[in-house]
C-alpha cells in the first residue's frame, strides 16, 4: 500500500517517518528557511497542515505550492506577530544563522526569535545535522566545508534556553537506490549498537 509520503524523496520519507511527530491536521505551521520547500510541502499535502513558510530568498518552486504561503524574511526578525504558530520548524537551518563565525548568541538569538512565534502549548521542533556522523563527516563537512553542530553543542545550546527540550538522534541520509538494502543495515547499526553521538541527526522538540 502506497503513502502520500512516496511522493517525495528516500531521504525525506525516511526522516519524517523517523521524526515521528504527531502533527495534527489543520494546525498551523512555520517552516523556517524553507529552502527549496519540500519540507513545506509534505506540511501542507501529507500532514494537511495550515503550512507558511519563511526564507531570505524565493525557491521557484513555491510558484507551485499554491497550498503554502510564503514571506521573505531572516531568523532574526520574523515576520509574523507573537504566539502565531501551533508548531515552528527549523531543518538545517541553524548552522547556517552565522556560519562563517558561528557565534553562540547569534544561535541563541536565532532560537528566540523562532520560539516568539509559536503559541502556548505549541511546539518548536529542530532538525540539525550532526557533525561527527560518519557518513556526513566526510562529503559535508570536510569536502564542503559545512560546519554542522557537534551533538555536544546542540545538546548545551538547547537546553540552556529551554530545560524542557526533549531530544532524540536517528539515521537518514540520501542514498543511491541499488544502495538501499545495505545503507538499511547500517543505519540499524548506527541506530542500535553505537553511541547516539554518531547519529546523523540532533533533534530537539520544545513545548511552549
Amino acid at each position: 500500500m502506497t503513502s502520500p509520503l512516496d511522493q517525495y524523496s528516500q531521504y525525506h520519507k525516511d526522516l519524517f517517518t523517523k521524526l515521528d511527530f504527531p502533527f495534527q491536521k489543520g494546525k498551523k505551521i512555520l517552516d523556517i528557511g524553507s529552502g527549496d520547500g519540500t519540507d513545506s510541502s509534505i506540511f501542507a499535502n501529507y500532514y494537511h497542515l495550515n503550512t507558511h513558510s519563511s526564507d531570505i530568498f524565493c525557491h521557484p518552486n513555491f510558484k507551485k505550492l499554491k497550498s503554502v504561503k510564503f514571506k521573505l524574511g531572516s531568523i532574526f526578525k520574523l515576520s509574523y506577530p507573537a504566539r502565531s504558530f501551533d508548531y515552528a520548524f527549523l531543518h538545517d537551518v541553524l548552522h547556517h544563522v552565522d556560519e562563517s563565525q558561528q557565534r553562540t548568541t547569534h544561535h541563541q538569538a536565532a532560537l528566540r526569535e523562532a520560539f516568539r512565534v509559536v503559541k502556548n502549548g505549541g511546539f518548536l521542533i529542530i532538525v540539525e545535522g550532526n557533525r561527527y556522523n560518519p557518513l556526513f563527516y566526510p562529503h559535508m563537512v570536510i569536502m564542503r566545508g559545512h560546519n554542522h553542530f557537534t551533538q555536544g553543542y546542540f545538546r548545551s545550546l538547547i537546553s540552556n534556553l529551554f530545560p524542557q527540550v526533549r531530544f532524540k538522534f536517528f539515521e537518514a541520509h540520501f542514498y543511491p537506490r541499488s544502495l538501499i538494502p545495505i545503507f538499511k543495515i547500517y543505519e540499524k547499526i548506527m541506530e542500535n549498537l553505537v553511541p547516539e553521538l554518531f547519529r546523523a541527526y540532533n533533534v530537539a522538540i520544545i513545548r511552549k
